[in-house]
């Protein structure tokens, strides 16, 4: 039988605001165990406070065949949550006992946890991605910086966090259309994360795109989702319910949402699972805005609803990222886990979609 090591991050449902935000409910932990036993492994869940107490975990408990990674960093180190390094740590702890790890690989979880480093990386591979500017602390004089910004992208603007995920540091207030509200929302942020760098890019009116892929080579694109309304997609927003259509393949969108996201795997060495989101501007050209390495598989989440889209229920869904990870690894599912995927496997067959290597070129 496999064993699986379940790490996550969980905390009560009060305490999920600020650094927590991109933490697990417990629910969602009870939601995703249940699964994966279904899936007919041995599990093994660890809340990841510290990396003392997962060395000790990882010493205690029997050798897992596989981690199924859903922490993005320490509880006890509340920055690595939110500064884009925790998702990384936690992958090279691993590899350092020797534990494979679900998700994509610790290299790449570095890059999709910094969006500037993001863009850079499909800049160098020719996607599409808004014009940006990184407001750096430690590298002189915000004002100065903050000028430049203006200089080469001019207004409207938006701000977010150069790190982490879950729309941390996200308001109404992100949109900006002149200097003071440019300098008011960099020093918010700058007092919600501490000094870390923050990411000014060319605002995008248009309407917002996600697009999840489970798999690698090949990747079954789900069915994406356009959220009709074109509000900022806060935390608020996102905690309710939005207005949206997904998209399927008879749908051109579809095509155009899916070459890129292939793209994007390509680009970034992701697998297993992924989302990303995208923006258009007033022409209706798609942006890539975010690249997210470990999305949220709550029962409300996004790539949840496409995969139910696609006709999966929820446990399959779960189980078929895992098989996903099992295949990268060369391990063989267990027959109850065969079983419950193969269903999938053929519900999941219109999207299925061949990957090729991306050739980098110099920006």
């Amino acid at each position: 039988m496999l064993r699986i090591l379940f790490l996550f991050n969980a905390v009560p449902a009060q305490e999920r605001r600020g650094p927590y935000s991109d933490c697990l409910s417990w629910e969602t932990v009870i939601y995703i165990y249940r699964a994966l036993l279904e899936g007919g492994s041995d599990v093994y869940p660890v809340n990841v406070r510290s990396r003392r107490q997962l060395e000790k975990s990882l010493s205690r408990l029997p050798a897992p065949h596989l981690a199924f990674v859903l922490a993005e960093g320490f509880l006890d180190e509340p920055h690595t949550l939110y500064d884009g390094s925790g998702a990384a740590q936690v992958r090279f702890l691993l590899q350092k006992y020797g534990i494979p790890a679900s998700h994509s690989p610790a290299e790449t979880m570095e890059i999709c946890r910094h969006k500037n480093l993001t863009y850079q990386v499909l800049q160098r591979h020719g996607l599409p991605v808004p014009p940006y500017k990184v407001i750096d602390p430690g590298r002189g004089l915000l004002r100065q910086q903050m000028e430049r910004a203006v200089a080469e992208l001019g207004f409207p603007l938006f701000v977010k966090p150069n790190g982490g995920g879950n729309s941390i540091g996200i308001s109404d207030a992100s949109v900006v259309f002149d200097f003071a509200r440019l300098e008011c929302q960099v020093k918010t942020l700058l007092e919600i994360l501490g000094k870390l760098p923050v990411l000014v890019e060319r605002y995008l009116p248009g309407q917002e795109f996600t697009v999840g892929l489970i798999g690698r080579s090949p990747c079954y694109i789900l069915p994406p989702i356009a959220f009709l309304s074109r509000k900022i997609r806060t935390s608020a927003i996102k905690g309710k319910q939005d207005v949206t259509e997904h998209i399927f393949p008879e749908d051109i969108r579809y095509q155009l949402l899916s070459d890129l996201a292939i793209k994007v795997l390509a680009a970034t060495g992701a697998r297993d699972a992924l989302r990303i989101d995208l923006r258009s501007d007033s022409e209706g050209g798609f942006y890539i805005i975010d690249v997210n390495g470990t999305p949220s598989l709550s029962p409300a989440a996004s790539l949840t609803a496409m995969a139910m889209a696609a006709g999966l229920r929820y446990s399959q869904f779960i189980n078929f990222i895992l098989y996903q990870s099992l295949l990268e690894y060369g391990l063989v599912p267990g027959v109850k886990l065969q079983d419950l995927v193969a269903p999938a496997l053929g519900l999941l067959h219109p999207y299925l979609r061949e990957t090729q290597p991306l050739q980098e070129f110099s920006a």
